[in-house]
């Protein structure tokens, strides 16, 4: 046969097989579009076709595993604001009042729109652009407040009965990912108010900027008797941030994480590259309770595989898998799919979903021996109240922070009502009480306190 033939029938071959692999790829979309139709047309209830898609994709990915999701259009781009750790807004602190049912600024940022267009605390929201925001919720008004940089609006507040309507252009508001105990004028103040010689950095997530945040904040923080790394409450972020976190505190080539994908291959080893930022003497303590996950997870169990850290807390929520943010529909929504898992130091995988773990109930990272403290909800809640406001202090008056103070005990009490209610019909755990009389106690926090306190009191130190 002339090669010319033979040519022909292997090109023949080629085209007939990628249509064979389209059509079948085309049939389920094909499946997939008159499902919809046929919903359109007969289903009883009424929906929009998007929300119909929607729904489908949900479905897609909910059996996969319990963190790959459909991220649509509105829920992507604040995914990837609090990633990038920044936003279109007016930079403003603000609370929903429990008695006036409205969104109350609490204080402005430095520096923000808000802070030049004068927003006062105690403020409260009753319209944007002429539509009254009565009724809405604090997700809804603080939707309506962000928006595209450069844009201006026109917000109205009830000011101690008298109605202010100001004009105000949306700038490009920064996030700090780190925080410290308190605010200063210039900043954050990374040394606990109380025992200076303590330094203290709160991470919020893991985003973009983490890392360098960090590295700067410790360099803020000069030299200091030990640290205390606040990851309560962290829900994650980005993995290689984690990674570069714990580079800050280790020496040279020793393993942080490992990653693994389908069929437990080993896909990346991640080892420490720089020189340990901060002092190897130092006592550090990492806070995580059982909202600490995923990257914070990352940290806390490579610096206790190290012996660089003790924890002290809870055990933590058991985040054990690794997600990709894949844009689709041309960047205007996501797949959020698990890729891979990840593989502590010591080989330890920690995911709470993994049959053995589901089996002991135990997963995550544990405390230290003897730094396990029992919280409840409730003390979640309250722990988690109390920073905020602290933190809020920098920024206000006494009269005014009195004024945010009051708010915040009253929405306090309200979730502590509800979580009374909710766990009335459970066994109740027993925990130590705080004077009902006196301000509440961060005991985590006292007990963190109490762990740098054994070093400085040893006789070496009080010579």
């Amino acid at each position: 046969m002339p090669p010319r033939n033979l040519l022909l029938i292997a090109l023949t071959i080629v085209v007939s097989l990628a249509c064979y692999s389209v059509a079948s790829r085309n049939r389920y979309a094909n499946l997939f579009a008159e499902a919809i139709e046929v919903i359109d047309k007969e289903s009883l209830k009424r929906i929009s076709r998007e929300d119909l898609f929607v729904s489908a994709m949900e479905g897609m990915l909910k059996d996969l595993d319990e963190h790959s999701m459909y991220i649509s259009g509105e829920m992507y781009q604040m995914f990837d604001e609090d990633m990038r750790q920044e936003f279109g807004g007016v930079g403003v602190y603000v609370e929903m009042d429990p008695r006036s049912k409205r969104l109350t600024v609490l204080a402005a940022m430095p520096l923000s729109p808000a802070a030049k267009s004068d927003f006062q605390p105690g403020d409260q929201v009753t319209d944007i652009d002429g539509k009254s925001v009565e009724g809405m919720d604090q997700r809804e008004v603080v939707k309506l407040l962000r928006g595209p940089v450069g844009v201006p609006f026109k917000i109205t507040f009830d000011r101690a009965g008298e109605s202010i309507t100001k004009e105000v252009e949306r700038a490009r508001i920064e996030v700090d990912s780190v925080h410290g105990d308190s605010r200063l004028d210039s900043g954050w103040d990374f040394h606990l108010q109380e025992h200076p010689n303590i330094g203290y950095v709160r991470l919020v997530q893991f985003g973009r900027n983490t890392a360098t945040e960090l590295s700067a904040a410790l360099d803020e923080m000069g030299p200091v008797d030990g640290l205390i790394i606040d990851l309560r409450n962290n829900t994650g972020g980005l993995l290689d941030v984690a990674v570069d976190v714990c580079d800050l505190f280790l020496p040279v080539k020793k393993k942080i994480v490992t990653t693994k994908v389908r069929d437990q291959k080993v896909d990346i080893v991640s080892f420490s590259e720089s020189p340990e930022k901060s002092d190897p003497t130092m006592p550090i303590c990492i806070l995580v309770n059982r909202n600490s996950a995923s990257a914070s997870e990352v940290v806390s169990g490579c610096l206790q595989d190290h012996g660089r850290v003790t924890v002290i807390g809870e055990q933590t929520w058991g985040k054990g898998t690794v997600q990709n943010v894949i844009p689709i529909q041309r960047g205007e929504s996501a797949l959020k799919l698990t890729t891979a898992s990840y593989w502590r130091p010591s080989g330890e995988h920690i995911d709470r979903y993994d049959d053995i773990a589901k089996e002991t109930k135990i997963w995550g990272v544990q405390p230290d021996e003897g730094w396990k403290i029992e919280l409840s909800d409730e003390d979640i809640f309250k722990n988690s109240r109390l920073r905020y406001v602290r933190e809020l202090k920098g920024l206000l008056t006494p009269e005014q922070l009195e004024m945010v103070q009051e708010i915040s005990q009253l929405n306090m009490k309200a979730v502590e009502e509800k979580l009374k209610a909710e766990t009335s019909d459970k066994p109740q755990v027993e925990l130590p009480q705080n004077d009902s009389l006196g301000p509440h106690v961060d005991r985590p926090l006292e007990r963190a306190i109490e762990f740098m306190q054994q070093f400085f009191e040893s006789p070496l130190s009080a010579i």
